[in-house]
């Protein structure tokens, strides 16, 4: 049997009973029901059985009754029935407190009926509710089938399509302990607590029920963990040979998944296609129609480029990448849009679809930062080599696609040469550095200090209040408003301050001349700055 008392008390004849106290331990499960009508009763207890009992053996002193209690709650009563009317008129007060205190559910049971009434009910209310979850878990083995037996397509979210299938709230956890996948209200750390996890399927009790972690593996590679949260605190044997199975048809799914496009029919012929296109050796329109006939459509409309690396390049670390790869092609957590992604020899290159016609630089980098957070957190703590992001203009043709690449590589080449830590830097950004990348560092400086002479100049700022509200001006493309957002003052504080600084530096910011000259004064300060931030 496998009954929560509140699931028993709402078995008829039981239904008619009346929870007199212990209220709080309703959840107890309860495996058996029996009769207590020996005084040593609890040296035969078994833990979660419901007793049944007329209260003969108590009726003559409450202080004996009172330890009884106790001690049948010490050997696991799942509870206690007592059928008031011939040896107790009610149940003593004393007797009510110390159930509650105990969290002992405490039943005041209908006298018209008998025990065996309400035994042979609870044990059919067993009985059928074991047979119709085990209609429920064969109805969901031939879903789960037809699940496994679908064609894979594109984007494909299996894993809220097999929580539908097994009707329960689950959660996937990636070989590295990270979530990639929780139904409604199932995330955060309390997912992976303990981590890390012995590759065994394991039942841990989870609020008011169980959560089933079984592993996700297929041959020797590991992919994580499968999480279903029951509402039974017990589990039936078929069931868990469900999760099991559900876990082997994901583990074969992620396995084919990542080989379909790691595997040398696809991702290595594709590799050397590209390598052959950004090489100047085939045209796009062969590129095209050379990787649509393996089933790899590079272009959906326009489109963005990213370049994931590994920085510093000579530590990295191959299967860091390979792990990166792989999560960016199964793991539904991270369809930013339409997408393809494949290894190159500089990194992984991804090709993003721009639905709406418009650059998502942006939200790519804040997406791409956001999703592999904990990657960039565990290798910075221990010293290694951390993914960093490249991410290159819009283009809309398909002849671009060299030139994207191209930026991806010229916005990393200028963050090594300036310094900058940024984890992910679009080219756009880069741009106008991308045109003074030559420029010497010296001269760089002595052009700052020049433009800058009357600001710089001892006692001119002492407390960089001019400098700084320049610098946001600057930024926030001359729009007073967002540069007072910025430094969370008022409109008229920045106009006043912008004045001041123009008379000093005999500048007119109407004039495009002039702010482009502060734009490049700017830009040459932040690679300063970050080179400087950069050394050891």
């Amino acid at each position: 049997m496998q009954l929560t008392v509140k699931e028993a008390l709402q078995v008829y004849p039981l239904s008619e009973a009346r929870l007199v106290a212990g209220g709080e331990g309703t959840s107890r499960m309860m495996k058996s029901v029996n009769v207590m009508d020996a005084p040593d009763i609890a040296d035969w207890i078994k833990s979660g059985e419901l007793l049944f009992t007329t209260a003969f053996i108590m009726k003559d002193n409450e202080t004996d009754a009172l330890r009884l209690m106790r001690r049948l709650n010490d050997r696991g009563c799942a509870g206690l029935g007592i059928k008031l009317g011939r040896f107790w008129q009610s149940i003593p007060q004393g007797f009510i407190e110390e159930a509650d205190r105990l969290r002992l559910p405490l039943l005041e049971l209908p006298f018209q009926f008998t025990f065996s009434d309400q035994m042979n009910a609870l044990f059919k209310a067993e009985h059928e509710r074991s047979h119709r979850l085990l209609h429920e878990v064969v109805q969901k083995q031939k879903k789960l089938m037809h699940f496994a037996l679908q064609q894979q397509q594109q984007h494909r979210n299996v894993f809220a399509e097999l929580a539908t299938v097994l009707n329960y709230p689950l959660a996937v956890i990636g070989s590295r302990g990270h979530v990639l996948y929780g139904s409604e209200g199932m995330t955060g750390e309390s997912l992976v607590q303990g981590w890390p996890w012995k590759s065994v399927m394991h039942r841990v009790k989870w609020n008011q029920g169980s959560c089933h972690r079984v592993p996700i593996k297929q041959n020797d590679e590991e992919y994580g963990f499968l999480l279903v949260f029951t509402d039974s605190a017990l589990s039936l044997r078929a069931e868990e040979e469900l999760f099991q199975q559900a876990a082997d048809v994901l583990a074969f799914y992620m396995d084919m998944t990542y080989r379909e496009h790691i595997n040398p029919t696809v991702q290595d012929e594709m590799r050397t296609l590209l390598t052959q296109y950004l090489d100047n050796k085939m045209t796009v329109e062969e590129l095209t129609r050379l990787s649509e006939n393996k089933g790899v459509h590079l272009f959906q409309g326009t489109y963005q480029c990213v370049l994931i690396t590994l920085e510093p390049s000579v530590f990295a670390e191959g299967k860091l990448l390979k792990q990166i790869h792989r999560e960016l092609q199964y793991n539904p957590l991270m369809q930013f849009t339409a997408s393809q992604h494949f290894q190159m020899e500089d990194g992984i290159l991804s090709i993003y679809t721009c639905p709406t016609g418009r650059d998502y630089g942006e939200e790519l980098s804040g997406f791409l930062l956001s999703r592999f957070a904990d990657v960039l957190s565990a290798q910075e703590a221990k010293g290694a080599s951390v993914p960093r992001f490249w991410i290159s203009k819009m283009k809309h043709e398909p002849k671009s696609l060299r030139e994207a690449y191209q930026e991806c590589l010229d916005t990393r080449q200028l963050a090594r040469r300036f310094g900058m830590k940024d984890r992910a830097l679009q080219f756009e950004m880069l741009e106008f550095a991308y045109v003074f990348q030559h420029v010497p560092d010296n001269i760089m400086e002595n052009y700052c200090n020049k433009v800058l002479e009357p600001l710089l100049a001892r006692d001119g700022d002492p407390n960089h209040i001019l400098m700084n509200t320049l610098e946001s001006f600057i930024e926030n493309d001359g729009l007073i408003n967002e540069a007072a957002k910025q430094l969370f003052v008022h409109r008229n504080t920045i106009t006043y301050r912008m004045e001041k600084i123009g008379s000093l530096l005999q500048m007119d910011f109407k004039k495009t001349n002039d702010l482009l000259k502060l734009k490049l004064v700017f830009t040459f300060r932040k690679f300063g700055r970050d080179k400087r931030t950069a050394r050891p």
